[in-house]
């Protein structure tokens, strides 16, 4: 897997980051029960590195470049085997701040997955990512233009997306049968997912009650292989009838997640 290197721009490079709270550590934690040493590369890792920064930059607050950056939550994600007792001995120990707050999240939800997902569900609903949030206003868009244009489109490093698609099941998906486990979820490629998600945004009414979360962002070198890479999930999704058309799909998210992370390319 390739090493990512399309984190956001930032707006500052020098100072120090505020300390975790608790709703970002327990985003951290449920990352830490699924992939306990993932790296900065890691799919998960990135699209987490990429919700908390969105939710930094609220209220043009400036984000250094270090802010909840894929390298800081790979080392800080270590810090949970101080407290996990299946953690094995001599375990890396992580960074050295967030040592309360951190035991306060174990604490709460060590021995209860259910109400560790409840509370996952609950933060992912009040973190405020207002990059991503449609404007309170009407559209002002360009006058149109006419005349020959010419487009170029290089090729670079791409990636592909996972989303949850949260909100209320009965009125995103109201035929579909609800199943313990499965999401709804949006499976795509882009250059620059930032981007991406404030599109998807503007899509949607200041008033609704949905909204997309990175779960995953996979990172590749080209868009050829992005491309490949997606069709390979969308394909899975087809064959074990997970697909709703498009690129969504009502799946086992767990069992998605773990294809995220698959070796590639297959072994013929």
């Amino acid at each position: 897997m390739m090493q990512n290197n399309m984190e956001p721009i930032t707006t500052k490079t020098r100072g120090r980051n505020p300390d975790w709270s608790y709703d970002e550590t327990v985003l951290l934690m449920e990352l830490y029960l699924s992939a306990p040493r993932a790296e900065r590369n890691h799919p998960e890792v990135i699209a987490l590195s990429l919700l908390l920064r969105a939710a930094g930059r609220r209220g043009g607050r400036a984000v250094l470049a270090s802010f909840r950056n894929p390298a800081g939550i790979a080392m800080r994600l270590r810090n949970f085997g101080k407290h996990d007792p299946a953690a094995p001995k001599g375990r890396d120990a992580g960074l050295r701040p967030g040592g309360q707050v951190d035991r306060r999240v174990w604490q709460d939800f060590g021995s209860d997955h259910a109400a560790l997902m409840a509370e996952v569900a609950r933060v992912r609903r009040s973190i405020s990512a207002d990059d991503w949030m449609p404007q309170g206003r009407s559209s002002r868009g360009p006058s149109p233009s006419f005349g020959s244009r010419t487009t170029v489109v290089d090729d670079g490093r791409c990636g592909v997306y996972l989303l949850l698609i949260d909100g209320p099941i009965e009125i995103l998906a109201p035929k579909i049968d609800v199943i313990k486990g499965h999401a709804l979820v949006k499976l795509g490629r882009t250059f620059d997912l930032d981007r991406r998600m404030s599109e998807l945004a503007s899509g949607l009414p200041p008033c609704a009650s949905i909204s997309y979360v990175p779960i995953s962002f996979r990172v590749f070198n080209t868009s050829t292989d992005a491309h490949r890479f997606e069709q390979y999930l969308l394909g899975i999704c087809d064959q074990n009838g997970w697909s709703l058309g498009g690129e969504f799909a009502y799946v086992p998210l767990d069992a998605l997640k773990r294809e995220m992370v698959r070796a590639w390319p297959l072994d013929d």
